[in-house]
Formats: structure tokens, C-alpha cells, sequence
């Protein structure tokens, strides 16, 4: 199985982390029953290309077949995914508020669900999975959609997405003892207002997001620095101590920090590939081939 991925061009660089497409032959048999991909601050539009996938949003919660172009939104809690041979997605994955401004659609409280993409783009979705289907590799799809989004951008949207933006990037930049009082401070607002404009941009609060920020960097920092101690990881993302960090981490990933980096010492090192986030799915980590365009 292969997974491949591409960053977007300078125009797009705002708004899109990267491309990505996941392959599996008709004659290979999955290596896996079930995907597991922990929660993130980010959400896809992902096109079906060959035969249905399968998403659940619940453990132990029914599977619903998706062959059909869909908005995934940022997920706060796992999702679950059943793949079968000759499935062929490919999927753009957004910077936090990055799908805002393509959009006439506010976020707020739209978490944790799955919409078919005709509801956000009418029937040019449909039209464009037809055309996406149809060429031969995946950057000429990228390609496409580029010039897909570039003829979407709402330009009156662009002020509160950059707000948003630059709140994104402080909390990224912040001192782990630096809280979201300094955040409205830096950015010259109060709490009301900057919740309220996480709430419209990108789903959730400011907090939530925060703490949800805060865990994808524990994932990363428990993959790629094996020589720092669970309690030296902790106390760097500024968790009060060790009790802290175990019961925030578990929160998350229904684990234990040392019990997740246990499950990826099986996984050769990908650290080359680590802007895009292979730590969020260990069966990514282990069952597919990675190519970086």
C-alpha cells in the first residue's frame, strides 16, 4: 500500500498543510482491520476514487461506506476507517481555518462529522471527483485542484481567517507556561471575541484547540526524540508534572505516552516525513510505503 503526499504551491501555502493520496492494489490484502487516526486540529476533502472506504466516528459504532467526494471536519475524538483492495482516495488536508475562506460556511460547533461535498460546493463537487477520476496521476489532480480552489477564494473572508491565522501560529510559538490571556493580549482583542472567531473559523474554542495543538506535539516528540524520558516530554509542553500529562495524553489517545511509544518502536524512523503527520495513524506508520513529491 501507498500513501503519497505534496505540499501545496506558494498561493495555497496559507491555507492547505498538503496533498495526499493512499492506494491499495486489487491483489493486496490490507495489512490491518482497522485504522485508528487520533484527533487533530486539522480537516480533508477527500475524493474516493476506486472502490468504498469505510468511516466510523465511534468505536464499536457502525461503519458508513463513503464513495462519494466528502468534507471530514476536524475530529476531536478517533475516527475509524475499514479499507478494502483497489481503494484509491485522495484528500487535501487544511491548515487549521484554511477551508474557511473557500467557503460560505461558518464552522461553528461543525466537529466530528462527515458532509458530502455537494453541500458545500453544489454540483461542480461531483464534477470535479469526475474529472480527478479521470486523470492519470496525482499531480495532475493536485493540479486541478488548485485551479478548483483558486476560483473559490471569497476575498471578505480573508480578514477574520488571518486573525485566526496569526492566533494559530502564536499559540504554536507560545512558551508552554504562556496561556490564552497572553494570546489576546499579543493579539490586541479579549476572550470573547477571539472564541467567538475560533468558534466561526475553525469549530472550537481557542482552549480546545489549544490542548488539542499541545497533544499533536507530544505525538511527535514521543516518535522522533526516543532519548527524552515521557516525564522530560511532559514537563517541555508544559504539562504541572507527570500525573498531568498522562491523564491529558489519555484524554486524547485512550493510552498512556510511554504505552503509545511502545506501539511505535515496531516503526523505522520517519522523520524526513514528519510535516505530515504519519504520527497520527500507527497503521500508516507501519503498513504503507511513503512518497514524498
Amino acid at each position: 500500500m501507498v500513501i503519497k503526499y505534496k505540499k501545496p504551491s506558494p498561493f495555497l501555502s496559507p491555507f492547505v498543510a498538503h496533498f495526499w493520496e493512499k492506494y491499495s492494489p486489487e491483489n493486496q490484502q490490507i495489512g490491518y482491520e482497522t485504522e485508528t487516526v487520533l484527533p487533530e486540529n486539522y480537516l480533508n476533502l477527500t475524493f474516493s476514487l476506486g472502490s468504498a472506504y469505510f468511516r466510523s466516528l465511534e468505536e464499536k459504532s457502525p461503519f458508513a461506506a463513503l464513495n462519494t467526494p466528502q468534507l471530514e471536519t476536524l475530529h476531536t475524538g478517533h475516527n475509524f476507517y475499514k479499507h478494502q483492495a483497489n481503494n484509491h482516495i485522495f484528500g487535501i488536508k487544511f491548515l487549521p481555518g484554511g477551508l474557511y475562506p473557500f467557503v460560505h460556511l461558518d464552522f461553528m460547533d461543525l466537529i466530528n462529522v462527515s458532509l458530502e461535498m455537494d453541500q458545500i460546493f453544489g454540483t461542480e463537487a461531483n464534477l470535479l471527483a469526475e474529472e480527478l477520476y479521470h486523470l492519470s496521476d496525482f499531480e495532475g489532480r493536485i493540479e486541478r485542484v488548485e485551479r478548483f480552489l483558486s476560483k473559490k477564494l471569497i476575498e471578505r473572508r480573508l480578514q477574520k481567517f488571518r486573525f485566526i491565522q496569526a492566533g494559530t501560529q502564536l499559540l504554536a510559538r507560545q512558551t508552554p507556561d504562556a496561556g490564552i490571556a497572553s494570546l489576546t493580549e499579543e493579539l490586541n482583542t479579549n476572550y470573547k471575541t477571539l472564541s467567538r472567531a475560533f468558534y466561526e473559523v475553525i469549530g472550537i474554542s481557542p482552549k480546545h484547540f489549544a490542548q488539542i495543538q499541545r497533544f499533536e506535539h507530544a505525538l511527535e516528540l514521543l516518535f522522533l526524540k526516543p532519548e527524552w524520558s515521557c516525564t522530560q516530554i511532559g514537563y517541555h509542553l508544559g504539562y504541572y508534572d507527570q500525573a498531568h500529562f498522562i491523564r491529558e495524553f489519555k484524554r486524547f489517545a485512550h493510552q498512556t505516552p510511554s504505552a503509545y511509544r511502545e506501539s511505535t518502536g515496531k516503526v523505522e524512523t520517519v522523520e524526513q516525513h514528519k510535516d505530515f503527520q504519519q504520527f497520527l495513524s500507527l497503521e500508516h506508520l507501519l503498513h504503507y510505503e511513503v512518497k514524498v513529491y
